[in-house]
């Protein structure tokens, strides 16, 4: 979202780009947070990271469904619908973590 948001979605405005190319950076910091939390093996890090990072995405969901008269529909939906694959991931994750063995 941040190198190519084009990818993602067809910009209708330059205010849509810069909308995808922020979340994308606010990925790559939480991503990139919970990698190195990851390899370094420390579970309660890695949890925090994610939980960061599912916080950040449930608000922009939030954001999204508020921010129709401000962007209009197509923007708003836009900003809804992005973080939810992120937010399924990180539900999966921490569903995954959880099971006992």
């Amino acid at each position: 979202m941040l190198l190519a948001p084009s990818r993602f979605f067809t910009p209708g405005s330059g205010t849509e780009t810069l909308l995808m190319q922020t979340i994308g950076i606010r990925d790559v910091v939480l991503g990139s947070g919970g990698c190195a939390a990851w390899a370094r093996g420390a579970d309660g890090e890695l949890r925090k990271w994610a939980t960061a990072g599912l916080i950040s995405d449930s608000a922009d969901v939030c954001l999204g469904l508020r921010s129709k008269r401000l962007v209009g529909t197509k923007s708003a939906m836009i900003a809804t619908l992005a973080p939810v694959p992120f937010i399924v991931a990180g539900l999966l994750g921490f569903a995954r973590s959880t099971r006992t063995p």
